[in-house]
């Protein structure tokens, strides 16, 4: 499947995050497997066109990995690749992320959250 992507809820975070993309530094993102559908799923083979926030097209990704992980067995490796430095620091921005969106829907965040780990490939 074929999709347009920007990760981030703001611009400058849109911004931020594809340009690690197109630098190769961001090989990797995480989603609430609960909050998606079925549709939504993320497959082996999929092509995102990844845009900034001014909805540019920067790269194209093919997605080559898909696991769900729960939230507390998240590794190093994967904060890494999600281009957020360190792990703590993943932890602390997906926290906070992740327990607002939670929020609308009178849910928590927990270590047995489940996320769809995604890794992906710049292709073009």
């Amino acid at each position: 499947m074929n999709s347009k992507v920007k990760f981030g809820g703001t611009v400058e975070e849109q911004n931020e995050l594809a340009s690690l993309v197109l630098m190769g530094e961001k090989t990797a993102t995480s989603s609430l497997f609960e909050l998606k559908t079925e549709r939504e799923l993320s497959c082996i083979g999929d092509i995102w066109e990844i845009n900034n926030g001014l909805d540019q097209q920067l790269c194209r990704v093919q997605v080559i990995s898909v696991e769900v992980v729960k939230f507390g067995d998240v590794t190093e490796e994967f904060a890494k690749a999600e281009g957020d430095g360190t792990f703590q620091n993943w932890l602390d921005i997906h926290t906070r992320y992740y327990s607002f969106l939670l929020e609308k829907y009178n849910k928590k965040l927990t270590k047995d959250t489940l996320l769809e780990c995604v890794y992906f490939e710049k292709i073009y």
